[in-house]
């Protein structure tokens, strides 16, 4: 065994070098290596993407996005919409790392990464407007529209949000579960090819 090694030495340090070369220079899709730590998630539209697809799948729903909407003199973007039976999920996407400390009323979030206390802009704020304007869309177009909702979601894997239950807020790894808790899939008659039909009457090309 011994002999075998001191004859084929040279083959175990070009190995070892390979090893060391992919565990600190290897990429996040490399298994069994190092996974770097992003700050901002560079596939947070994707890990949605992704989730609200499996969300959908095998049922009537659809999803939208991302988009820009122009309606009398507002402007709103959205990076995904759902539309289920139960009506309209807008949802925006968090690329950040950390522990996220979230509060449905306040203006700000905190936000701890590397020891270090920071705040972050309440992301729910600024979809204030997008529940309101969807609703004056649907209402204009004469839509059965159902519920109209807003959803935060963090995508980065080392992130961990504390939220209550009442807070429009989840990590996607929780999408599901939290559509469920909102009741997303309930049948309130909302009609989802006439609400696709409305948004994209407005959508800015």
């Amino acid at each position: 065994m011994f002999e075998f090694i001191a004859n084929n030495i040279y083959i175990f340090w070009i190995l070892v070098l390979l090893f060391g070369y992919l565990y600190f220079v290897g990429g996040d899709d490399i298994i069994f290596f190092r996974k770097k730590k992003y700050d901002i998630d560079p596939k947070a539209n994707e890990k949605l993407a992704d989730a609200l697809k499996k969300f959908v799948r095998s049922r009537d729903f659809d999803v939208m996005g991302p988009a820009t909407v122009e309606f009398e003199g507002q402007t709103v973007s959205f990076d995904s919409l759902l539309l289920t039976y139960a009506g309209s999920v807008a949802l925006k996407v968090q690329p950040e790392i950390g522990e996220i400390y979230s509060e449905l009323s306040t203006d700000e979030w905190t936000v701890i990464h590397n020891g270090q206390r920071g705040k972050m802009a309440n992301p729910l704020k600024s979809m204030d407007n997008w529940e309101k304007v969807l609703r004056e869309i649907y209402r204009k177009e004469g839509v059965k529209a159902g519920d109209t909702q807003r959803l935060v979601v963090f995508t980065n894997n080392n992130c961990n949000l504390v939220a209550s239950r009442h807070t429009p807020a989840c990590h996607v790894v929780d999408l599901e579960r939290k559509l469920g808790e909102m009741k997303a899939a309930t049948d309130n008659s909302a009609n989802v090819q006439a609400m696709k039909a409305a948004i994209e009457k407005y959508i800015k090309k």
